[in-house]
């Protein structure tokens, strides 16, 4: 076999390696095209579920290698490291290669730990850069300043850059796989491993937990916040004014009265959304549109919700009516009081505060003179510290 044809015997074997020995991957497996590729140095996935296989690499590996390299690859796509990467904002060449290695991290020490047949020597596990083992590839991301040794990337589908010979969404041997099947596979996948683990228990920790975390049902943050929020904007709206400017429509009853119409009171409210460093740019869209929706349900008009970007300073002040025109400058400190500040000096002063935030912020040491909800977005772990008690706080899950 010469190494410009992929051995399809030993990919055969590795298949068949990892139908038997951890028959949980099956459905992520065969749903893989495989393509042979002398651009990709060793393997890879992209973001369309195509695994890539440099034949001058595969064909020198033993089975049992090669099948771990391959369930390194599946591991790439259904922990859905591409998608990942981009809610965390990884855009340049550097960050993609650094995220890359934050991703291998998280695999890796789980393949270890299950006693596959790892290569110790070239991949890159989290003691390569002394962290701990066991945490997330947006942890290690956050963690590595620099790359201790040369990575091998893992193509598009890790959430690395797009390799050399990597092929376009509408090819025609190997079409791409859309969100919605790469979804049913995930949850495919999940079940597989916890009935597994149900019957066997031999499964790798890890492994159980993200299979639970995609299979448990969660609390629905958005029905939460939406009953925060009407709570409040009825608490505001309760009474009105009574105006003679419009009439009640009970003056149709009594001809020679009229009787003066009730005027309510239409909230103002203020989005402090916090632009600093840590947040993604996706998760800010995904929580202000859902926060607008929810604001629009309650009956506060798009012209009185006002939209403050704010890091360690306020960088933007702006009413959105489109989340596709808000402009979310920072990327500093990150400092909320300063928001919280800037919001109470609005013209006219906001009745509700909803802030987004990833809650490691200072918070003010007093009450505020308006209610104050807090949509804590969940990142590195979501072990962020509480906001003060007498603010309304709810998890928001992106």
């Amino acid at each position: 076999m010469t190494s410009t044809t992929l051995d399809t015997g030993l990919l055969q074997a590795a298949r068949l390696w990892i139908g038997h020995h951890r028959p949980y991957y099956a459905a992520a497996l065969y749903r893989c095209p495989i393509v042979t590729s002398h651009a990709i140095p060793t393997m890879a996935v992209d973001d369309h579920w195509r695994m890539y296989m440099n034949p001058a690499y595969a064909n020198q590996l033993s089975v049992t290698r090669f099948a771990t390299a391959m369930i390194h690859e599946i591991n790439h796509l259904i922990r859905d490291h591409s998608a990942r990467a981009r809610d965390l904002g990884v855009q340049s060449p550097e960050q993609h290669r650094l995220w890359n290695l934050a991703g291998d991290a998280e695999l890796n020490d789980d393949l270890a730990a299950d006693g596959l047949d790892v290569d110790a020597e070239r991949w890159i596990f989290p003691w390569t850069f002394k962290f701990k083992p066991d945490l997330t590839a947006e942890v290690y991301y956050r963690k590595i300043r620099k790359n201790l040794k040369k990575a091998t990337q893992c193509g598009s589908g890790s959430g690395g850059e797009a390799l050399p010979g990597e092929l376009p969404a509408n090819h025609g041997e190997f079409p791409a796989v859309s969100e919605r099947e790469a979804q049913m596979v995930r949850a495919d996948v999940a079940d597989a491993v916890l009935a597994h683990h149900r019957s066997r228990g031999n499964v790798p920790g890890d492994l159980v937990a993200w299979a639970q975390s995609l299979r448990t049902p969660k609390v629905d943050w958005r029905r939460v916040l939406a009953g925060m929020v009407r709570e409040a904007v009825a608490t505001v709206s309760d009474g009105g004014d009574f105006t003679y400017r419009r009439f009640s429509r009970r003056s149709s009853a009594l001809p020679h009265i009229r009787m003066p119409g009730l005027l309510r009171h239409v909230p103002q409210v203020a989005v402090v959304v916090d632009t600093s460093g840590s947040m993604s740019q996706n998760d800010l869209e995904r929580a202000v549109a859902e926060v607008r929706g929810i604001l629009t349900s309650a009956s506060v008009a798009n012209d009185a919700i006002t939209v403050l970007a704010v890091d360690a300073a306020v960088h933007e002040v702006q009413q959105v009516t489109r989340v596709d025109t808000l402009r979310m400058s920072g990327r500093g400190g990150t400092d909320m009081v300063v928001g919280l500040d800037a919001a109470l000096g609005l013209k006219p002063r906001p009745d509700i505060i909803v802030v987004l935030t990833d809650g490691y912020t200072p918070w003010p040491d007093n009450r505020l003179p308006v209610p104050v909800i807090v949509g804590l977005i969940a990142q590195g772990g979501g072990n962020a510290p509480r906001p003060p008690a007498w603010m309304r706080c709810v998890d928001i899950d992106n």
